[in-house]
């Protein structure tokens, strides 16, 4: 049976986040994406899918607020002066922002399809939050395999299953790559969450970035384009609340 290894959170789009043990969960785990940096001229949020920048910072939740780490130094997201760091950081007029009930946001997105050749001109295309939730898309909870970076970092080495590529909230045990997909449809037991899992998880340009000390590279998302669709992981809604651990088991819900 699958048990949860890994548990994330990012308080800030697009920044790096946090590893815990537990979180509790309603429709969302609180304080994950719960802000976003906004971009003053466009009124566009910012995502490391047009801003490969943002992977170099990280957030963590305090009772407060949160912290954000830029550089190297930590900036709690109170501080007077955090728009004027973040814009100096950034190199752009920029403003740290919280999500406005009832409002959507604009995202643009460097579209890249992991095609062999790196394509002159990309796609830009552009996507919506859903309104007043939080900064992300429509499925608040992402799910991907052990099994599954194991696989990518011994076939396509070179970090390209560092879970930082992938940003998941939850890390679950499975012996093999893309087990998780036979959950696709089915309902969860996470701990004491229940969750319906809405598709497999669709990779985006981000997981090309530099991370870490990995460089930026397009190998994972050329793999996954041959191999698998282009996706790895999958996409889940909360249909009941409750709490997840690390160590809790993850099984099918009966129907």
């Amino acid at each position: 049976m699958a048990v949860i290894e890994q548990l994330w959170r990012y308080p800030v789009k697009s920044l790096q986040g946090e590893e815990i043990n537990s979180t509790t969960v309603s429709d969302v785990i609180p304080g994950d994406r719960a802000w976003g940096i906004m971009d003053c001229e466009n009124g566009q949020l910012l995502s490391a899918k047009r801003v490969p920048k943002l992977l170099e910072g990280s957030a963590k939740l305090v009772t407060d607020g949160c912290v954000l780490t830029i550089e190297g130094s930590d900036y709690h997201s109170s501080d007077p002066k955090i728009n004027e760091i973040l814009s100096t950081w950034l190199g752009r007029n920029t403003r740290l922002a919280s999500p406005t009930p009832g409002q959507q946001e604009t995202i643009e997105i460097e579209w890249d399809e992991g095609a062999e050749d790196v394509p002159e001109q990309p796609e830009i295309l552009e996507f919506s939050t859903s309104p007043g939730w939080f900064y992300d898309s429509s499925s608040s909870l992402h799910l991907i395999g052990s099994g599954t970076l194991s696989m990518l970092n011994a076939r396509v080495g070179g970090g390209a299953g560092d879970v930082r590529r992938f940003r998941p909230n939850i890390v679950v045990s499975t012996p093999d790559a893309f087990i998780e997909d036979e959950w696709v449809g089915k309902d969860l037991l996470l701990g004491t969450v229940t969750a319906s899992v809405k598709k497999r998880t669709d990779r985006c340009i981000v997981i090309t970035r530099a991370v870490g000390e990995h460089p930026a590279s397009r190998t994972t998302l050329k793999y996954l384009s041959r191999n698998h669709q282009r996706e790895a992981g999958i996409s889940l809604n909360p249909t009941k609340s409750g709490r997840m651990s690390i160590g809790d088991f993850v099984e099918e819900k009966d129907a």
